[in-house]
């Protein structure tokens, strides 16, 4: 009798175990989606920012390009 109640409470113990482990893996599980998901994102925020600078240096003004190097003597800090 005393091996039938223990085992009751240790097949317990395991079931919550075990539903605990499920738990977590998928608290794990929904966190490696949003970490994918954020991974695509930068991706995709990353390929469109080359994009734009592509466009943007393709169609730039010649003088925005042109610029004067900087002289002897000359610091290349910002005037105050």
């Amino acid at each position: 009798m005393s091996q039938s109640i223990f085992k009751k409470r240790n097949s317990s113990a395991t079931a919550q175990q075990l539903a605990k482990m499920r738990e977590e893996l998928v608290i794990i599980g929904e966190k490696e989606r949003v970490l994918r998901e954020r991974s695509a994102s930068r991706e995709v925020y990353r390929y469109l920012l080359d994009a734009h600078r592509v466009a943007a240096w393709q169609n730039a003004d010649e003088d925005v390009l042109n610029i004067p190097p900087i002289g002897k003597g000359e610091s290349n800090h910002l005037a105050v």
